[in-house]
C-alpha cells in the first residue's frame, strides 16, 4: 500500500480525488480523516492530512520556573520534540504500519519540508522497513517526495509522475529557525519580563525579528514627534476660459516668507497671457508577476486587507485549488505554465472580459528580477465564477486574476500637459493628465487614476482673472506613518523575517499591544521597549543581527552550513545578549516602566473639563487605568480625585478584567465624551470599547449581543421541545453505556490483581 502524507486534510482530499478520478472512499482513524482507493494497476493508495507541524521544539522538564531558572542554562538546554496533536501522531503511525511505500506531499517550502520530515520520523518509528531498500523491485527507496505548486489535477498528476526525494538541508533550515526562534523568544521574553517584574499573563513578549521590526515603526514615530512645523504660503489664481474657469498655482511652490507671498500677490494683475504649453506622453510598463511581498503589499494598499489576513485568505484559495501556492519569491512564470489556456478561460468571465484582446496576439509576460525554481509566481489556477466566492475571498481572487492578466498586457500611455500663464509680473501654471491608452490598467483597474483635464490652451492666448488671487497659509507636515504594505517591503529590504513570516510578525506587534491602528502607531510601551533595547542591547534594536542569522539559515538550505553550527552560533550570541540585559537590568526596567505607565493614561476627563477643574499647573486632569489595591481589579478613574475631598472628581468606569487594554482614541470619534479603547482578549478577536455606555457604538454592540443571546435561547427552546427519540434508538445506547462500564470495571479488577502480584 502506498501512503501519501499531506500538510492538511483539504490537500489530502484533493490529491485523492485527482489521483483516483473521484473514486476514493473516506474514513477516519483516531479522528483523523484519510482517503483510500485502488489504482488501475490494482495497487492500494491512501492519503492522510496532518494539521501542520507534527512535532514542535520544547524545553525539557525543569525549565518552567521563570524566577528559578538561570537563563544561561536555558540557552544551553538540549531541546526536545513534543507532539503537537497526539491523535495525528497515532493516526500516521497506525497507517504507516500497513504501508510499503511512502510519499511526502506536504507544501514545498522549508516549513513543509520540515513537517514532512517530522511525519517521516514518526512513521519510521512505527515501520522501520519503510527506510530500507530491501524488498523493492529495483532497489529504490520506499520514501519519495511530491512537489507541487497548485492543487489542480494537472499539477498533481505532474508531481506524482516526477517524484523526488526529501530535501534534508531544506528541512534542517526550517528546524534551525524553529530552535533559534524558541531559544531567543523564551530567553529574551523571560529576561525582559523578569527585569520589569511582569509575570504571569502580563509578561512582555520579545523576539529576534519582532523587536527590530517594531524599531522601524518607532523610529518613524520619533521623527514625527521631533518634527517642528515650519509655516509657508502658497499662491493661487483662477482664470476664465470658454470651456470653464480653472485654478492655477504660482510657479513658486512654497513661499517661506509671508512678505514674498504678499509681494507676488500684489504683482498679479489682468490679463493673463499663456506663455508656454508643453505636452508629453508617458509610458508606464505593466507590473511583474506576483511574489508574496508584492501580493501582500497590494492587498494592503489596494484592498485595505492587512498582510496577515491577505495571506490567510490566499492560503484558503490555494487549498481550494483556485490560485497557486502563495509563499514564493519568484517573479518569472515557468515556460511550462499553460498561459493561453488560462487566459482564454479567465476572459470568458464577464468581470475579466476587458482583457479578451490578449488572445489576438502572442502572450509574452513581464519578468521580475527574482527567478527561483521552487514555486512559480502567484497566479490563478482556474477561472472561478464570481458567484462561487464572496467577501474578502472574492476580492483577493480578483486581485490575483487582474494582476496575472496585466502581466501579459501592453503598457499604459498617459499624456501630461502643462501651461504657464503670466499675469502682471507673476507666473502661474496648471497641469493636467489624461489616459491616452489604458493598456494594462484596462484590466488592472487599481493602477488607473482619474483624468485631470484642463481646457485647451494655446500660446499667446489672453485670459481674464476670475476674482482676486489668494494666499493659503500652510505649514510643513511630519513624515507619514509607515503603512503595513510599506513595512513588508522594508522588512524584505533589511532581511527581517521571510516571505512566510513577515505578515505574522506585524500581526504579533498588534496582538501584544506594541502597536495599534492602521497605519501602525506604537504604544508608549512599544516605544519604551524599543528605546530600552536601543540604549542597552543595541543588537536587538537593529536588523543586522537577525539578518545575519537569516542568511546563515539560507546557507543551511543550500547545504553550505549545518543546523548544529548555526544554532550553536546563535546560542553564543544569545549568551552575550543576555549578559547585556542583565548588566543593565535596572536601567532597562525604568525605561519600560515609564512607557507602561504612560499607556495607562487614556485621555482628558470631560467632566473636569466641563467643570473647569485642572491640575495645579493648569494641565487637564486625565483618565487613567487604575488597579485597586485590595481586590486587584482594574478600572478607569480620574487623576483629579483626592481622598476625602468631596469637590474632587470621582468619575470612574468599569473595565474588562481579562485581556489587554490599549488606548484607541483619546476622545471617542463617535460620541466625543470619553476615551475609546481596544480590548485584546487572551483568546479570540479584539474589540473596541467606548467608556461611555450611552455611545452609539456601545448601543449597537449591545443590540447585536442581545440578538445572539435571543437566537441561542430560541435554539435551546426548539431542542427542548423536539420529540424524544424512540426506545429503539435509546436501547442500543444504554446497552453500550452498560457494556462500557462493565469493560471499565473488568480492566480495573485486572489492574488490581496485577498490582497485588507485583
Amino acid at each position: 500500500m502506498r501512503l501519501i502524507v499531506t500538510e492538511k486534510n483539504n490537500s489530502a482530499k484533493k490529491i485523492a480525488e485527482a489521483l483516483s478520478n473521484g473514486g476514493n472512499s473516506a474514513d477516519k482513524t483516531f479522528k483523523v480523516p484519510f482517503y483510500a482507493w485502488t489504482d488501475a494497476e490494482g495497487n492500494e493508495q491512501m492519503t492522510v492530512g496532518l494539521k501542520g507541524h507534527v512535532l514542535g521544539p520544547a524545553f525539557p522538564e525543569g525549565y518552567s520556573n521563570w524566577q528559578k531558572t538561570d537563563l544561561h542554562d536555558l540557552i544551553d538546554a538540549d531541546l526536545i520534540k513534543e507532539p503537537t496533536d497526539k491523535n495525528v501522531v497515532k493516526a500516521i503511525k497506525k497507517l504507516a504500519k500497513e504501508a510499503d511505500e511512502l510519499v511526502i506531499a506536504t507544501d514545498f517550502d522549508r516549513e513543509g519540508e520540515l513537517i514532512g520530515l517530522e511525519a517521516l520520523e514518526e512513521m519510521l518509528d512505527s515501520n522501520p522497513a519503510l527506510g530500507s531498500r530491501e524488498g523493492t523491485a529495483d532497489g529504490t527507496l520506499r520514501i519519495q517526495r511530491a512537489r507541487y505548486s497548485a492543487l489542480t489535477k494537472e499539477e498533481i498528476d505532474r508531481a506524482f509522475s516526477n517524484l523526488d526525494t526529501l530535501s534534508y538541508p531544506l528541512a534542517n533550515a526550517g528546524a534551525a529557525r524553529q530552535d533559534i526562534d524558541l531559544l531567543w523568544g523564551a530567553t529574551l521574553t523571560r529576561a525582559v519580563s523578569l527585569a520589569s517584574r511582569r509575570f504571569g499573563s502580563n509578561f512582555l513578549s520579545v523576539g529576534r525579528v519582532q523587536s527590530p521590526t517594531l524599531g522601524l515603526i518607532v523610529e518613524r514615530e520619533m521623527e514625527r514627534r521631533a518634527h517642528v512645523a515650519k509655516p509657508f504660503w502658497e499662491l493661487f489664481a483662477k482664470f476664465q476660459h470658454p470651456d470653464g474657469s480653472f485654478e492655477t498655482h504660482h510657479t513658486v511652490d512654497k513661499f517661506w516668507e509671508k512678505a514674498e507671498a504678499d509681494a507676488a500677490l500684489a504683482g498679479t494683475s489682468n490679463p493673463g497671457t499663456v506663455k508656454a504649453v508643453t505636452a508629453r506622453k508617458n509610458t508606464r510598463k505593466p507590473p511583474t508577476p506576483y511574489n508574496t511581498t508584492a501580493f501582500s503589499t497590494d492587498a494592503s494598499s489596494r484592498l485595505g486587507i492587512t498582510p496577515a489576513s491577505a495571506m490567510r485568505i490566499a492560503e484558503d484559495l490555494y487549498m481550494d485549488g483556485f490560485i497557486s501556492y502563495p509563499r514564493t519569491d519568484n517573479t518569472v512564470y515557468p515556460s511550462s505554465l499553460p498561459v493561453r489556456e488560462l487566459v482564454s478561460s479567465l476572459v470568458r468571465i464577464k468581470e475579466f472580459s476587458a482583457a479578451s484582446g490578449l488572445l489576438d496576439g502572442e502572450l509574452t509576460p513581464t519578468r521580475g528580477k527574482k527567478e527561483t525554481t521552487d514555486h512559480p509566481p502567484i497566479y490563478p489556477t482556474q477561472a472561478v465564477h464570481p458567484g462561487a466566492l464572496e467577501g474578502p475571498k472574492k476580492r483577493v481572487y480578483e486581485l490575483v486574476v487582474r494582476r496575472f492578466l496585466a502581466t501579459f498586457s501592453p503598457p499604459m500611455i498617459t499624456e501630461s500637459t502643462r501651461a504657464d500663464i503670466e499675469a502682471g509680473d507673476q507666473t502661474y501654471f496648471v497641469r493636467g493628465s489624461v489616459v491616452v491608452d489604458p493598456g494594462y490598467a484596462g484590466i488592472y483597474t487599481y493602477a488607473r487614476s482619474a483624468d485631470e483635464e484642463i481646457p485647451k490652451l494655446v500660446e499667446g492666448q489672453t485670459l481674464q482673472l476670475e476674482g482676486d488671487p489668494w494666499i493659503v497659509d500652510k505649514e510643513t507636515q511630519p513624515p507619514g506613518r509607515i503603512s503595513q504594505a510599506k513595512l513588508i517591503e522594508m522588512m524584505e529590504e533589511r532581511g527581517l523575517g521571510t516571505k512566510a513570516t513577515r505578515a505574522d510578525i506585524i500581526q504579533k506587534l498588534f496582538d501584544r499591544g506594541y502597536v495599534y491602528s492602521n497605519p501602525p502607531i506604537p504604544t508608549e510601551t512599544g516605544i519604551a521597549l524599543y528605546e530600552a533595547f536601543k540604549n542597552y542591547v543595541p543588537a536587538m534594536a537593529t536588523p543586522e543581527m537577525t539578518a545575519t542569522l537569516e542568511a546563515e539559515m539560507d546557507r543551511i538550505a543550500a547545504g553550505e552550513m549545518t543546523k548544529g553550527a548555526v544554532v550553536g552560533e546563535s546560542r553564543d550570541l544569545l549568551h552575550k545578549t543576555w549578559d547585556e540585559i542583565d548588566g543593565a537590568r535596572e536601567d532597562l526596567a525604568k525605561v519600560i516602566w515609564k512607557g507602561m505607565d504612560e499607556d495607562r493614561i487614556l485621555g482628558p476627563c470631560k467632566v473636569c473639563e466641563e467643570a473647569g477643574r485642572t491640575k495645579e499647573d493648569g494641565s487637564p486632569n486625565m483618565l487613567r487605568i487604575i488597579r485597586a489595591k485590595k481586590s486587584g481589579k482594574r478600572f478607569v478613574g480620574c487623576s483629579g480625585w483626592v481622598l476625602d475631598d468631596p469637590d474632587s472628581c470621582d468619575q470612574t468606569f468599569p473595565l474588562p478584567q481579562r485581556g489587554d487594554v490599549f488606548r484607541l482614541e483619546e476622545r471617542c470619534s463617535i460620541c466625543d465624551r470619553t476615551p475609546r479603547l481596544k480590548v485584546q482578549p487572551f483568546r479570540g478577536r479584539p474589540w473596541n470599547l467606548c467608556l461611555n455606555d450611552d455611545c452609539e457604538s456601545m448601543q449597537e454592540m449591545k443590540k447585536r449581543r442581545a440578538e445572539r443571546e435571543a437566537a441561542k435561547a430560541a435554539k435551546a427552546e426548539m431542542e427542548k421541545k423536539a420529540p424524544p427519540k424512540g426506545d429503539e434508538d435509546a436501547a442500543p445506547k444504554k446497552a453500550k453505556v452498560k457494556a462500557s462500564k462493565a469493560d471499565t470495571a473488568t480492566r480495573g479488577r485486572k489492574r488490581a490483581k496485577a498490582g497485588a502480584k507485583s
